[in-house]
């Protein structure tokens, strides 16, 4: 890791006309990883237009971004399996060994290795510096839209997008590193594009009733449809690492290559209706009708309705103000159904397979085997959430905020399970269950000061959210997440569980270390009902791992927090102004997946590096690790998470020129007070799992920069 330093560029311009308006922009972003041998580079441009004609009545929009983008990818780390890439390597590797030797009688100077040819513990430099992992990108977004007002009160308006992005990935592991030795050089090179087409027509019909009524009706048809192609060859056993990836070719043996394409769709129909009385009462009423192709063939389309309202209590004359001068009233119900399941998930799925190959003759045929389960009554997962809010102003509205209470009841959840055998198969995407989320939300807005040439203003967020899985039909449980390192293989560390909320972390009860050195757990005599559903549960003592029973496992927590409170300032004082933003979250479990690995002594056995804490630990060194409460933290933090300060000037040079000069530090991340012993209790993962969002496991991630930004912002 060192200091990375990060340019950011911007030039803009902007005109027009009084019925024709411009702004054109470029930008190049220059950022270095902060791990050695990463990072990226961004060109951008931009071009937005608008124009009217017709006395007004046709109104144009053009938006055109269009970017190249260079990536130097840090090599494969968490998900490359124990064996590790930079990250686990970097704890890994003795930090007593050369980063590099040079041989005296040729003077020849080449990355250290504890052996030679492929290793399972390798040298961390020379994975990032040794290994090519390339990438280039090229991305076209844009749209135009037209309105056009068909008479008074009636406009249409057509909007057509396009997202188009082309990218490429070329990686290369040489003979000469630990990690490409054990294939003797090995290039992929892969290509991939993704196009994503958009179509919206709306009428809107606005009519002019009375200053006492508002009132407009919209309706509108949307097209949304996604393609995508991708290729990918690889090559290994190379005479030379001279060619990397640019001579697949000479790779003397052809892995299968691959290909894919996908297509996807989804359409909608909707309306919306507001209306507005005397300023007071205010009603939306809204639904729509959506249809996704990747859904079974008798639910691909689903009805999503809403109605919400507003009453401004601060207009009426019964109502007593007290300290308000603005009160609102708010309430709304409505559902909405997440699509958001890979292409043709309804169907089975057919593959070529390289281990399906039969002799025809002498002709070798390559077959193809199933690769996904069928389930075509998959369909919409739908949450309807209603909510009840207070909004209110205070002092003139010098104070100001929000009160809200909400319950969100989703059903048929998206969740990949394991299936009954025999099947093609052994997972299928399945709707399945019924989880509620609770929760209130309270902010509060204000001008704390204002006299002369300074103003500021301050507030807070605050948040608290209730999770509970309400049901799982059949099944008792689905384990969830597993965790990562040597020997964790199969380690499910989470489970979702009726009653408990997602993220909760499922596991025995660490009670401590005996006098052989053997980790004890606590040992349970449990009663079950005729449908295996606990009872009664009694503590019996305590057990060594291989006295470890199902019934040794419970509920060691869960990964969500109980509050979030973030709170902001911002001001100014004559020429200078400033902000600051501090994020607090609490409540929450972390599983350190990293102590779980490296506070093993038994990491010295192999030559590994281990946590200091192992040193004065009792568990005998070769005692394996074991996933238990042991390594479920407390992950609540209390986060500086920015401070900027400005000055705003006018440059001498630039006297009748420029508009106004700003000149800016901002630093993010600067501070973080936390009880968890790990690296960053935020924690945040590469690694997917079975069912739900990654979320409260902390292993050997990319770590989260503290940054340091000066700039100048000059106007003409």
């Amino acid at each position: 890791m060192h200091h990375a330093p990060t340019l950011n560029h911007n030039l803009s311009f902007a005109g027009g006309s009084a019925n024709t308006t411009y702004r054109a922009s470029l930008n190049f972003f220059d950022q270095q990883g902060a791990v050695i041998a990463n990072g990226l580079k961004r060109y951008q441009a931009r071009v937005n237009g608008s124009h009217q004609a017709i006395d007004g009545k046709l109104r144009m929009q053009l938006n055109l971004t269009g970017s190249h983008v260079i990536n130097d990818y840090l090599p494969f780390n968490e998900n490359s399996g124990f064996e590790g890439g930079v990250f686990v390597n970097m704890v890994n590797f003795n930090p007593t060994h050369p980063i590099t030797v040079t041989d005296p009688a040729t003077g020849v100077t080449t990355y250290y290795e504890i052996g030679p040819g492929a290793q399972s513990v390798r040298n961390p430099v020379a994975i990032a510096n040794q290994i090519l992992a390339k990438g280039v990108s090229d991305r076209t977004l844009g749209n135009v839209s037209a309105d056009y007002d068909l008479f008074q009160g009636l406009t249409a308006r057509v909007n057509i997008g396009i997202d188009r992005i082309e990218g490429a990935r070329n990686d290369y592991w040489p003979r000469a590193s630990a990690v490409g030795a054990g294939f003797n050089g090995l290039a992929n090179r892969a290509s991939r594009d993704e196009t994503s087409k958009q179509l919206q027509t709306l009428l809107t019909f606005h009519p002019t009733l009375s200053a006492s009524r508002e009132f407009d009706l919209v309706g509108g048809y949307e097209f949304n449809g996604n393609t995508i192609n991708e290729f990918g060859v690889q090559t290994r056993n190379y005479l030379t690492d001279a060619f990397t990836f640019n001579s697949l070719g000479s790779g003397i043996t052809l892995q299968p290559p691959y290909s894919f394409r996908t297509d996807s769709r989804i359409v909608s129909f909707f309306s919306r209706a507001n209306l507005g009385l005397a300023e007071k009462y205010f009603l939306t009423f809204v639904v729509r009708k959506d249809g996704a192709s990747q859904f079974g063939l008798n639910h691909k389309w689903a009805t999503f309705p809403a109605i919400s309202g507003s009453w401004r209590l601060s207009q009426e004359s019964f109502v007593p103000k007290g300290p308000f001068s603005e009160l609102r009233l708010r309430a709304g119900w409505g559902k909405q159904g997440n699509p958001a399941v890979p292409p043709y998930s309804s169907l089975i799925l057919l593959a070529a397979d390289g281990n399906s190959r039969y002799g025809f003759g002498d002709v070798p045929v390559t077959g193809v085997t199933p690769i996904r389960n069928a389930n075509p009554d998959l369909k919409w997962e739908e949450t309807a959430q209603t909510n009840l809010a207070l909004d209110y102003g205070l002092l003139n509205n010098r104070l100001n905020g929000s009160l809200e209470y909400y319950v969100k009841n989703t059903r048929d959840l998206l969740l990949e399970v394991q299936v009954p055998q025999p099947a093609v198969v052994g997972k299928r995407l399945e709707n399945i269950g019924k989880i509620r989320n609770k929760g209130v939300e309270f902010s509060l807005d204000g001008l704390v000061m204002q006299r002369n040439a300074f103003n500021w203003n301050a507030g807070f967020a605050l948040s608290h959210d209730k999770n509970e899985v309400v049901d799982l039909g059949a099944r008792n449980f689905i384990p969830d997440m597993t965790a990562s390192g040597q020997g964790q293989s199969n380690q499910f560390v989470q489970r979702i569980i009726p009653g408990q909320p997602l993220g909760t972390f499922f596991g025995p009860v660490f009670a401590g270390v005996n006098s052989a050195g053997l980790q004890l757990f606590n040992h349970y005599t449990v009663t079950k009902d005729a449908n295996g559903r606990e009872t009664s549960r009694v503590l019996a003592g305590t057990v060594t791992s291989a006295g470890i029973s199902g019934d040794d496992y419970v509920v060691l927590g869960n990964a969500n927090p109980s509050y979030t409170l973030g709170l902001h300032t911002n001001g100014t004082w004559r020429s200078i102004d400033f902000s600051m933003l501090i994020n607090r979250v609490a409540g929450q479990k972390v599983f350190n997946n990293t102590a779980l690995v490296y506070s093993t002594k038994g990491n010295a056995l192999q030559d590994k590096n281990f946590l200091a804490a192992a040193l004065t630990d009792p568990t005998d060194i070769h005692e394996p690790a074991i996933y238990s409460s042991r390594w479920i933290e407390n992950g609540s933090f209390t986060r500086l998470a920015n401070i900027t300060i400005g000055y705003t000037f006018d440059m001498p040079g630039f006297t009748g020129f420029a508009r106004g000069t700003r000149a800016y530090v901002s630093g993010d991340n600067l501070a973080l007070w936390t009880p968890y012993s790990g690296y960053d209790p935020e924690v945040h993962s590469q690694l997917t799992n079975t069912v739900a969002n990654r979320s409260g496991v902390d292993y050997l991630h990319y770590p989260r920069p503290r940054t340091i930004t000066g700039g100048l912002r000059v106007a003409f």
